[in-house]
């Protein structure tokens, strides 16, 4: 009997760990991975302290709150179809609460699960740098266009992608890896987000390398270290005076944050990648929520409330453009209420880190926080699975810590 049970759980804590292994690939492997962890959990797992386990956990209630919140503006919404849709994809926050308090992992399985992560996020990358390979090979005609890298590359948006990665580098640093699959692994993250060109995710990377160094610093006071950090600056140049897309995105970048670096943008890159689109959209959501501040428009109404102020102020380089930014994308959907949802999951993940003093979490936690301020990315599968997955493996892993101690 007891061996049945290990059996069961087995198969539960499998199912669990493959979600963590699909996410970086296909958006439809992560739901199907979770749902079968949903159905082996409802068969194999003890439900009778169900809602009592979820009451424990306010976190993984404030989650399942947003998707009530969407399924609630189905009443008021602008575009019911957009709603209709939004709702199948903001499902992921009342599933993925309720897989998290039904498999109730335990701290060597969330482990497990981190390290899984950190597996898939390396073996993305190698298909990704692959991929390029082949693409250079049988499209070198084609190898000098200005995005060849980025196009040629495994990628699903690369931003979130970025994300992804640099959530892997936490795991990785602050885990148990050997020194050489660290420095490894973290050279393999650091090319691919130079490559992608997401200036954001090269900020968070270098951020969460600076946390490490200062937590280790015994560690790297020696020439061995210092021999390997120019190696890094001397690649990082080297990537960039090759991958004229990235350069762009970065001196652009420099440039309006004070540096004297637009001379070093070229022509395409400057309209490409301009910066300045962001206030434009920025600005126009705030007229936006200006209009409906309490309720807002609806649950996937985003896109068509801010296209009619975009044809208002004549910005068509921005049409079909969401607000760039999580909490401005929440407030023109679900108005104040999701704003201060939205705010509430953040601030309240923040201070249970920064209470329980785990570095690697509080870093996640802020990595979390931050990539909001430049995306909206409860708008794509990817960004919302990432959301709920890590809000919950945070919640149930200080939980668990709680209870050990």
């Amino acid at each position: 009997m007891i061996n049945q049970l290990n059996t069961k759980d087995d198969w539960v804590s499998l199912s669990f760990l493959s979600v963590f292994a699909v996410l970086p690939f296909l958006d439809i492997l992560a739901p199907i991975a979770l749902g079968l962890c949903l159905v082996l959990s409802l068969a194999f797992k003890p439900k009778f302290n169900f809602f009592k386990n979820i009451a424990k956990q306010p976190l993984l209630v404030l989650l399942i709150s947003y998707f009530i919140l969407t399924l609630l503006s189905l009443t008021y919404s602008i575009t019911i179809d957009k709603t209709v849709e939004k709702i199948g994809k903001n499902i992921a926050f009342l599933l993925i609460p309720l897989v998290f308090v039904l498999v109730n992992p335990d701290n060597q399985l969330i482990k497990k699960a981190q390290r899984v992560f950190v597996f898939a996020c390396t073996l993305f990358c190698l298909f990704s740098l692959t991929k390029l390979g082949y693409n250079y090979i049988i499209r070198f005609d084609e190898s000098h266009w200005y995005n060849f890298i980025q196009e040629s590359m495994y990628h699903k948006y690369m931003p979130e992608d970025a994300m992804y990665l640099n959530t892997a580098l936490i795991f990785l640093l602050f885990g148990t890896f050997k020194k050489h699959i660290k420095l490894t692994v973290a050279s393999l993250f650091f090319v691919i987000i130079v490559l992608f060109g997401v200036r954001l995710g090269l900020f968070i990377y270098g951020c969460i390398v600076g946390v490490y160094m200062l937590k280790n610093i015994q560690l790297f006071l020696n020439i061995k270290t210092l021999v390997v950090a120019v190696i890094a600056i001397a690649a990082m140049v080297s990537l960039l005076s090759i991958n004229k897309f990235a350069q762009d995105k970065f001196y652009d970048t420099l440039e309006k944050i004070g540096f004297d670096t637009g001379d070093k943008v070229s022509k395409i890159g400057a309209e490409y990648h301009d910066i300045s689109l962001r206030g434009k959209v920025w600005s126009t959501a705030i007229n936006v929520i200006k209009e409906k501040p309490i309720l807002g428009y609806g649950g996937g109404a985003e896109k068509k409330a801010l296209n009619t102020a975009y044809e208002i102020a004549g910005y068509e380089k921005v049409k079909n453009f969401h607000a760039h930014n999580q909490l401005l994308s929440s407030s023109i959907q679900y108005g104040m209420i999701g704003a201060l949802l939205l705010l509430t999951i953040c601030l309240a993940l923040f201070f249970k880190v920064l209470k329980n003093k785990k570095t690697p979490l509080i870093v996640l936690t802020l990595l979390m926080i931050v990539s909001m301020f430049t995306e909206s990315y409860f708008e794509l599968q990817q960004g919302i699975f990432y959301f709920c997955m890590f809000v919950s493996l945070v919640s149930v892993h200080l939980k668990a810590i709680e209870q050990r101690i």
